[in-house]
């Protein structure tokens, strides 16, 4: 009986995916990006709302959203660019359990 018992547990791991699993220290940092990348996205998204809402010139407006969006790529560019580090660490120290 025990050895049906193991033969059916053999069959059923081989049948589900390996679990990848990563060092210890790549799971918070990419919280901790991703967590950034949506602050950031976050305000910026409130900003563009509030200059599309306001009733100032048509002009002057544009000129501000534009200006809001200029900040928001440069401050975004290092956290995706860290994201993407993240990412290829991730790649390539995944293995599975």
């Amino acid at each position: 009986m025990p050895f049906s018992f193991a033969v059916a547990l053999q069959a059923r791991q081989q049948d589900t995916p390996e679990t990848p699993f990563y060092p210890d220290e790549l799971l918070p940092a990419m919280q901790s990006t991703l967590a950034a990348l949506a602050d950031l996205d976050l305000r910026f998204e409130i900003e563009r709302d509030y200059l599309e809402e306001w009733s100032g010139p048509d002009e002057v407006k544009r000129r501000l959203v534009a200006e809001v969006e200029a900040g928001w790529q440069r401050e975004r560019e290092p956290v995706v660019l860290r994201l993407a580090q993240l990412q290829s660490h991730m790649g390539a120290a995944g293995g599975h359990r």
